[in-house]
């Protein structure tokens, strides 16, 4: 059996260079100080060598293994999808890298974060998820930061990224009304999900406000395109039949549209009006053209990452909500 050759060490890579092992600890430690010309002359020994620094052992060392937990869910939503890959670039730029969990339930994202805390992560992030106020007890505890992107903080523990919630409902309806759209279809998701209640109330007290406005249909668990593609042909054969559906995602009123225009052969916009949350880029195809909400992931994606990485800096600093800007894309699929 061919013999596995000796890993290089700091310890040969300081004799090589004249230079203590402390210095080349320095070198291989973001932000630590070294002389210029130290530097150099170790990392000229390192690549003669081939010596690659041990980012586990260095963890233990510096008590941070530059691994940030994410938990996610919904992972048949392209809008999620795309939001993995920005945080990762991001943590990624800033020297961290990631460890990936899914989650279902709220007992799925218990599980996934108290997981993580077993790999000494240095923060944790959960999107479209709710740990319970116990597990983000558990992280404060453990000293590690927790932050909930698309969900409402888990108690004063917690950090937490959403949108306006309740102005998103109320300029929707404003929308759809300036239209003159008057039977409202609600097709949602979890309906325990603070954020989409928010919106929900807020959709119906605009809704209570317009003279001859009424909701005609609220229709819960229901998400993603086949879910709307059956909700249209369900909503179509009851007595009152909605000129207006609002959906809790873009995947969802992309099925709503497919089966208004293809199965059921309804004029969108002048028959039906259509509106989705996310603005995922299928949403702008020209076969589509589905008025959406722009959710602002950047930004969602940007306080997140601050947020956590201030805390791991800080940990007296405290946990926050944080706000993004969203805004209503208007298209083809609305008057």
């Amino acid at each position: 059996m061919k013999k596995q050759p000796a890993k290089i060490t700091s310890h040969e890579v300081a004799a090589e260079a004249g230079v203590s092992r402390s210095a080349v600890s320095r070198t291989f430690t973001p932000g630590a100080s070294v002389a210029p010309r130290t530097r150099e002359k170790i990392l000229a020994a390192a690549n003669k060598l081939g010596y690659r620094p041990n980012a586990l052992a260095r963890s233990l060392i510096v008590r941070r293994t530059q691994l940030i937990g994410l938990v996610m869910a919904e992972w048949e939503n392209p809008f999620y999808t795309r939001m993995l890959r920005l945080f990762s670039e991001r943590l990624q730029d800033e020297g961290y890298q990631l460890v990936l969990l899914t989650s279902n339930t709220e007992a799925d994202a218990d599980k996934a974060v108290r997981r993580l805390m077993q790999y000494q992560v240095d923060g944790v992030i959960v999107v479209s998820a709710r740990p319970s106020a116990a597990a983000a007890k558990e992280c404060a505890a453990n000293g590690t930061p927790l932050v909930l992107v698309n969900r409402q903080t888990a108690g004063r523990r917690t950090s937490s990224v959403t949108c306006d919630n309740r102005r998103i409902g109320e300029d929707i309806v404003a929308l759809l009304a300036g239209a003159g759209y008057r039977r409202f279809a609600l097709l949602r998701g979890d309906p325990t999900a603070i954020t989409g209640a928010d919106r929900t109330d807020a959709i119906r007290a605009a809704v209570a406000k317009i003279r001859g406005a009424r909701i005609v249909a609220d229709l819960i668990n229901t998400f993603g395109y086949d879910e709307g593609r059956r909700a249209i042909r369900d909503l179509w054969q009851q007595p009152e039949r909605p000129d207006a559906i609002i959906c809790s995602s873009d995947l969802t009123g992309l099925g709503v549209l497919d089966g208004a225009r293809t199965d059921l052969r309804i004029d969108v916009p002048d028959e039906l009006g259509v509106v989705g949350l996310g603005d995922i880029p299928q949403s702008g195809w020209t076969a589509y053209q589905l008025t959406t909400v722009h959710l602002p992931i950047d930004e969602m994606i940007d306080l997140a990452v601050k947020d956590v990485l201030a805390r791991i800096a800080d940990p007296d600093r405290s946990p926050r909500p944080m706000v993004a800007n969203a805004r209503i894309v208007g298209r083809a699929s609305t008057r």
